[in-house]
């Protein structure tokens, strides 16, 4: 028989756990309770630890503080309209810098590199798309033509590159860079990111092609660096998704078509920062949904549920460290549960706090089912900025090709595309793959298609010759001096 435990000796136990309970907890030191009111009010908070104390000091720091009004402190800072700045007295400026500084590390931990490969699966050939050396591509995308890429590079001017005639043609020539080409139907459309540096300038524009005629339309954009054109209700009628990029203020927006043709703009997030938009019925209700890529300070993956006829309700599924870059993402359905899941790419490094970051790379977000998702896998990549996610060697899996756009030039030049074969999905087990000559170009844009019309997908990367940040002279000197702007990686699997 089981022996029973007297009443009265349950009872002190129980007094002293619910006495434990109540005990309070030890209040944050002030130093603390200033960095999450200042640095978690409008942003995930970065980790101290996230960067060194140099960069703290030097760059970030001082950004933070033209972005805050500090009291007793004569500050000779030009403020745009609508940018608010939080204020802080110079005391509590200097109890939070003290606070950061000696808490952040002398450097940060170096990567550990995965064995790579030479690849053997994909045969490379580069392409010259213009008679100038450097390459200037700023826009790139396969649409309806399986063998034919789509362009826009920083003079303005878009063009198709077919690859069966090596042939390039001229579609546009506009002012500014084309950041992007929307084709559905008998509608098209344009992007000009009007200035690419930072600028609170709204120069950008949207042109719609209709027939031989170019119509501007009537608004302006806050450097608008993509757009999605879709019917998100039904009515026969596309609607434009821009992503206002932007750099303090900026916007994600949604387009709608009036019944003179023109277009009435509606605000979906006032934030900077919108880098991607994806039209997906994320809640099976049967209504199209946008899920959207917010980065600059507020990082996140964010859907925008369709609750009625064009009217959206936002809900953030993913929120990011500011620090951690995020640059790219892709629905797909990794475990082949019929879920879908997020694949994203974290590593835009040309800011404020330039070092490289052990924790830039791609991370597998998998869906748990009730709109959370859980990060089930990190694969490490300096300046990740693109990926692609395809079953590339058709065996049934998801297979990764990805871009660094700033990568450790010095210690791993050769890290700037990575194909990532998937062995065994289950446990995440993948061999890595590099190209013979990885330094060729600045790799930037990526896309996949059936370029030679042999049943398997061939990958297509392209080039952009900008100082985003330091990099070795021999290199620059090399692309600076040669003549590459895209290349096609040939898929041998037939």
């Amino acid at each position: 028989m089981p022996i029973k435990q007297p009443y009265f000796s349950v009872v002190p136990l129980l007094f002293i756990i619910l006495m434990g309970s109540c005990k309070k907890e030890k209040p944050k030191p002030k130093e603390a309770q200033l960095y999450d009111t200042y640095c978690a009010s409008c942003h995930l908070a970065p980790k101290i630890d996230e960067l060194p104390k140099e960069v703290w000091k030097k760059s970030v720091l001082p950004a933070m503080m033209a972005r805050m009004e500090v009291e007793g402190l004569e500050q000779d800072v030009v403020v745009e309209p609508g940018v608010l700045r939080p204020k802080i007295t110079l005391n509590e400026w200097v109890q939070l810098e003290n606070y950061i500084v000696s808490n952040a590390p002398e450097s940060l931990e170096s990567i550990k590199m995965p064995h790579a490969d030479t690849v053997k699966q994909f045969k490379t050939k580069s392409f010259a798309l213009d008679e100038q050396n450097g390459a200037m591509i700023t826009y790139l995308e396969f649409l309806n033509e399986d063998n034919q890429v789509y362009y826009g590079d920083l003079t303005g001017t878009l063009g198709s590159f077919d690859f069966a005639e090596e042939k390039s043609d001229q579609i546009y020539q506009g002012n500014s860079p084309v950041t992007w080409y929307s084709k559905k139907d008998s509608v098209t459309i344009v992007s000009e990111v009007g200035i690419i540096r930072p600028s609170e300038l709204e120069k950008g524009k949207l042109f719609r092609k209709v027939g031989e005629d170019t119509l501007t339309l009537q608004n302006n954009f806050h450097r608008p660096v993509h757009t999605l054109l879709e019917d998100l209700n039904g009515d026969g009628k596309k609607e434009i998704v821009v992503s206002e990029f932007g750099n303090e203020s900026g916007r994600l927006s949604l387009l709608i078509e009036n019944d003179e043709g023109k277009y009435d703009k509606k605000v979906l997030l006032n934030l900077p920062g919108a880098i991607r938009t994806v039209a997906k019925d994320m809640n099976k209700d049967g209504k199209l949904d946008i899920v959207a890529l917010m980065t600059q300070s507020t990082e996140s993956i964010t859907v925008f549920h369709q609750t009625e006829d064009l009217v959206f309700e936002a809900e953030q599924l993913l929120g990011f460290s500011p620090l951690f870059g995020t640059s790219w993402f892709e629905l797909v359905d990794y475990n082949g549960d019929g879920l879908e899941d997020i694949i994203t790419v974290q590593g835009d490094n040309a800011d404020i706090s330039y070092v490289h970051k052990p924790y830039h790379g791609m991370r597998i977000y998998l869906n748990n089912g009730n709109n959370t998702y859980s990060e089930s896998y990190f694969y490490p990549m300096y300046g990740a900025t693109r990926v692609l996610s395809r079953d590339f060697d058709q065996d049934g899996d998801t297979d990764f090709a990805l871009i660094s756009t700033f990568p450790n030039y010095l210690e791993f030049p050769e890290r700037s595309f990575v194909y990532l074969e998937n062995k065994d999905s289950e446990t995440f087990e993948f061999s890595t793959h590099i190209l013979e000559d990885p330094s060729l170009a600045r790799w930037f844009l990526m896309d996949a298609s059936d370029v030679d019309d042999d049943g398997d997908l061939d990958i297509v990367l392209s080039s952009l010759t900008l100082g985003f940040t330091p990099v070795p002279d021999v290199l620059s000197d090399r692309w600076n001096n040669t003549n590459v702007d895209i290349m096609l990686l040939e898929n041998l699997l037939h």
